[in-house]
């Protein structure tokens, strides 16, 4: 049975639910409503720079990040999303397929490769490899900072691919930045020429975009892949 308020009272007990109710919509209140007048505000000018969070703050800068960017041939940079698109549909074969495809690292003119050469019964995937790696190797070489001994401090490498190029063509740049990091490194094992990967620079892909999302989303997908340096 339900006790009232008087029952409770009477047996020494106290409900502070209410209270704790009353000190949480009074901590709400003063939280939101509360403003730093000018003076107060104009205490961080008065504070010191050259030491605490703001000295810290100061002197951080984000990584360069070195982007590799792979897209169907013949998408050059200055054109509207709508244009790409166009494009992208010329570019597409009688099945529907990109034969060609270009890589590019900053401003350097892009690689042609062809795609229906990457594949390893194709004797001629062997001098593709070759050059993607060479040419990967020069410009991360423009890019190299002599100064840090330690390859994890080198500028990271962002991987970005249209979605509609096969995933070996990603795997074939990541592979090619792989071998530049181990000809930089000292081997593990001299016989076997293995080297620590952890302590190599970093590389990663871009994330996969949502398909179907417009019905221009491939354009736009191509010109933000193009338009990054």
């Amino acid at each position: 049975m339900a006790m009232s308020s008087d029952e409770r009272l009477g047996d020494g007990k106290l409900d502070l639910v209410p209270m704790i109710d009353c000190i949480m919509l009074l901590l709400l209140f003063f939280i939101l409503t509360m403003r730093f007048h000018r003076d107060e505000l104009g205490i961080s000018s008065l504070l010191p720079t050259e030491r605490g969070p703001a000295a810290v703050a100061s002197v951080v800068t984000p990584p360069q990040i070195i982007a590799i960017c792979i897209v169907p041939a013949g998408m050059e940079r200055g054109l509207q999303p709508s244009d790409y698109l166009q494009q992208l549909r010329q570019e597409r074969g009688t099945d529907g397929r990109i034969s060609t495809a270009w890589l590019r690292i900053g401003i350097r003119p892009p690689l042609a490769i062809d795609l229906r050469t990457l594949d390893v019964r194709d004797p001629r995937s062997a001098g593709v490899v070759t050059q993607v790696h060479a040419y990967v190797a020069a410009a991360l070489a423009d890019f190299e900072n002599a100064a840090p001994a330690d390859r994890r401090h080198q500028s990271p490498v962002m991987i970005s691919c249209f979605s509609e190029l096969p995933w070996k063509v990603s795997l074939l740049a990541y592979d090619a930045v792989r071998a530049f990091e181990a000809s930089r490194m000292p081997p593990l094992d001299p016989a076997l020429g293995l080297v620590d990967v952890d302590k190599a620079r970093e590389v990663d892909f871009a994330p996969p975009r949502v398909r179907d999302y417009t019905s221009h989303e491939e354009g736009q997908e191509l010109y933000e892949i193009v338009g990054m340096r």
